[in-house]
């Protein structure tokens, strides 16, 4: 598969867009390579927001595909949900919208961290979490620290590496769906 030229980026908020665009840029993409979706106005539910836009942006993101090599990264978080749930939520909203469901050849990557992307931020700074735990008013976790995470995730999206033992189960199952974008 060749390198998508124009990468879409659809998230709940400023901090996953910011993991998402360092991520980015370390596989070698540029500002004018990625276009991120407006993020919801006001402090509104962000994983609504995402939901209720999903089928959209996966429909645009075929009629592009038919022209140049594209690519698609969701970020939605679980909440206290199981990651499966918000799986099934996306699948459900492709139904409604009239979209066929994601396929293999798609490059459409979701990155669900199971209570929120703090999550993910303190575990791949090598800290032990639990998926259980709220992160989210981690005084720790800042704009340095969620660059410094998104690196990392670079590092454990290498084909042949192997996540350390304190990886998270949703940190884990994103790391194949990164490779989505990479390939």
């Amino acid at each position: 598969m060749n390198r998508a030229s124009r990468v879409v980026v659809l998230v709940e908020d400023r901090r996953q867009q910011q993991f998402v665009r360092k991520y980015l840029y370390r596989l070698g993409y540029g500002a004018h390579d990625i276009r991120f979706e407006p993020l919801p106005a006001g402090s509104g539910s962000g994983e609504k927001f995402v939901r209720e836009n999903y089928a959209r942006a996966v429909k645009e993101y075929r009629a592009r595909s038919a022209k140049a090599q594209s690519a698609l990264v969701v970020v939605i978080d679980a909440d206290a949900d199981a990651v499966e749930h918000r799986q099934r939520q996306l699948r459900e909203g492709l139904t409604v919208g009239g979209v066929n469901p994601r396929e293999d050849g798609d490059r459409i990557a979701h990155w669900i961290p199971r209570r929120a992307i703090e999550t993910w931020v303190l575990c791949l700074a090598g800290m032990q979490v639990g998926e259980e735990a709220d992160y989210r008013h981690d005084r720790t976790v800042d704009a340095v620290s969620v660059m410094t995470a998104a690196e990392e995730f670079h590092t454990w999206t290498r084909r042949g590496f192997e996540p350390p033992p304190h990886c998270v189960p949703s940190l884990r199952a994103a790391i194949p769906k990164a490779r989505r974008i990479e390939e």
